[in-house]
């Protein structure tokens, strides 16, 4: 049952990761000296909020399924 819902959460966090917003344009600047605002103080607003939670939830879950699948057996 928990290896069962272990794929569940694995799936979703997959998901959600593919669905967020790339950061990748600030990286480049930064590296390439372009002006950027890596360092800029902006907060995450809308469905980028909603996804950021949901992954961070999903994560926490893979890891607790994960140590209980292992102390299980």
């Amino acid at each position: 049952m928990l290896k069962i819902l272990l794929i569940i959460v694995s799936v979703a966090l997959i998901i959600v990761c593919l669905l967020q917003t790339g950061k990748t344009e600030d990286i480049v600047s930064a590296l390439t000296g372009q002006s950027s605002n890596l360092f800029a103080q902006q907060k995450e607003r809308g469905i980028d909020l909603v996804l950021t939670r949901i992954t961070i939830g999903l994560g926490i879950a893979f890891f607790v399924l994960a140590i209980l699948i292992r102390m299980g057996s």
